[in-house]
């Protein structure tokens, strides 16, 4: 089967400012666009009282729509220029914007991915900030306020929270996985590179994921980002807000550089049993997954997390080899051993997943540090 390396470029925009996005990218000859729901917890405006100053500042959700869209590199700064000025992610409270290099595995590379020649893209600067890392955390239905609120109060970042369905692990744990609930929240977030390690500790205490059943984190390597500053709603009496600030000194600066927290949070951070491995993102249209991960599961791969979502055409007069896809999807993420993907690849192969029953398509990525709880019980054998 195909392999090729790629670019994914993932766009949280605010709900209002996406079908404006989406028609852009159509008018710009953009094939396809993996769509998702979400939202952006942010803090509201403190009250009056003076135990409001002490206690949990109360969120208020936004909705979002996730974007994905896998490129080819030479087309990264044009497409991520596109969405930027569509959605106008400058502004804070817009979204974010990164790109990630995966490598995507279909028959059909080309009916995929955006490709530009060269002589036809405008020229445009290198697109947002390097130094990035992003954290992606599975966490039981209800708590990801809990510790999106302490993301913000901490100003660390704006998080992206979407919803999915745990299975595996319950099937493993007898009679206490009627206290683990199947219904996940996903929680994903950006930060500088060298607060990566304070950030995974920070979460796994508020998060207890150091317990059984209470979810799993891991990092992934961001090539560029544009991130969204707007962490609260509190009124300012300034010109400018807190917000804008920040925006305006990332880009006098030209990167996040100036704001990394890793001095002050270093002695802080714990000696944690980090373990490395592959993240594999499955993608079929729907009802299809379980199947999938019932004989993935034989094979010895253990939990995974499923969610529900689209994929767009929008511009089928741009379409290659009559490829056409269902609309309603699945997807499921797969935290294996690097040593356990080619099996994987394999059986993915011998139930004919690329093919007309699942029209399944398999993400890549390395993942250079994860923890879980049985990562923390290994570290005691």
């Amino acid at each position: 089967m195909k392999r090729e390396s790629v670019l994914r470029i993932s766009a949280i925009i605010h709900r209002d400012l996406v079908e404006r996005t989406l028609q852009k990218l159509a008018q710009n000859g953009v094939q396809y666009v993996r769509l998702e729901a979400g939202r952006y917890p942010i803090l509201k405006k403190r009250g009056r009282l003076v135990f409001d100053f002490y206690g949990n500042h109360p969120i208020l959700d936004t909705p979002v729509s996730i974007l994905e869209i896998l490129v080819e590199p030479k087309s990264e700064d044009w497409i991520m220029n596109l969405i930027k000025e569509s959605a106008e992610l400058n502004l804070p409270g817009h979204g974010s914007i990164y790109s990630e290099e995966i490598s995507l595995i279909h028959p059909i590379f080309s009916a995929l991915v955006v490709k530009r020649e060269i002589h036809s893209l405008k020229k445009t600067k290198a697109f947002g900030f390097s130094n990035l890392t992003g954290i992606f955390c599975i966490l039981p239905r209800g708590s990801a306020d809990s510790i999106s609120r302490s993301l913000l109060q901490n100003g660390i970042g704006v998080p992206t929270i979407s919803y999915g369905t745990g299975t595996g692990i319950r099937d493993r744990l007898g009679l206490l996985r009627i206290t683990i609930p199947k219904e996940k929240e996903i929680l994903k977030l950006c930060v500088h590179t060298s607060d990566a390690e304070y950030v995974l500790d920070f979460i796994i205490d508020i998060g207890k994921l150091d317990l059984p059943g209470r979810g799993f984190i891991f990092e992934y390597p961001i090539k560029r980002g544009l991130l969204n500053t707007k962490l609260s709603l509190e009124d300012t009496k300034q010109t400018a807000s807190i917000d804008q600030i920040i925006s305006a000194l990332d880009l006098l600066h030209g990167n996040m550089e100036w704001r990394k927290k890793s001095n002050q949070f270093r002695s802080g951070a714990r000696l944690r049993n980090y373990f490395n491995g592959v993240n594999v993102h499955l993608n079929c249209s729907e009802g299809t997954i379980e199947t999938v991960l019932s004989v993935l599961r034989k094979a010895g791969v253990g939990s995974s997390t499923i969610s529900k979502n689209k994929i767009l055409e929008l511009s089928s007069s741009a379409r290659e080899n009559e490829v056409e896809y269902t609309p309603a999807r699945d997807s499921a993420d797969l935290l294996i051993p690097k040593s356990s993907l080619p099996e994987v690849l394999n059986l993915l192969e011998e139930i004919k997943f690329y093919g007309n029953e699942f029209e399944g398509m398999v993400q890549t990525e390395d993942i250079p540090r994860a923890f879980s709880y049985q990562s923390r019980t290994l570290k005691k054998k």
